[in-house]
């Protein structure tokens, strides 16, 4: 017998990084930057923002911005050394036209949610993907 269901999506989990409104991918991955090997450009992640922060995510990691999300060209680059740093979804109230393409080509999940203010950086999140719901495990 064959078995004809969907396959189910998954449930993820991971640790918030929280941003604001119009992150540009520039502020994500500077264009001086774009043409280095994925796992070299994950080194430089908002390096103009905080030199520090491109060591500090791990693997299961979630970007969770405002508005906006990835404007600017550079989009592609920047979710490629996203998916290297280990991050594995892009939440954010609005994703900048063609972030999302870029995010899912890149293997990360995108999604635009209402209210991602309620996420700080450090959150535990549950993405549930089949339900369509997303949790701060840290809040309760």
């Amino acid at each position: 017998m064959t078995d004809h269901r969907e396959p189910r999506l998954p449930v993820l989990t991971g640790r918030a990084w929280t941003f604001t409104d119009d992150l540009a991918a520039a502020d994500i991955l500077p264009s001086r930057f774009a043409a280095l090997s994925s796992p070299d450009a994950a080194r430089q992640l908002f390096v103009d923002l905080d030199p520090t922060l491109a060591a500090r995510f791990g693997a299961g990691d979630v970007l969770v911005a405002g508005q906006n999300l990835g404007r600017g060209p550079g989009g592609a680059a920047a979710a490629r050394a996203l998916a290297a740093a280990g991050v594995i979804a892009v939440v954010a109230g609005s994703l900048a036209p063609g972030f999302s393409d870029a995010a899912l080509a890149a293997g990360l999940v995108p999604l635009e949610v209402d209210a991602p203010a309620i996420f700080h950086t450090g959150a535990r999140m549950r993405l549930n993907l089949e339900a369509g719901t997303i949790a701060n495990l840290s809040s309760g």
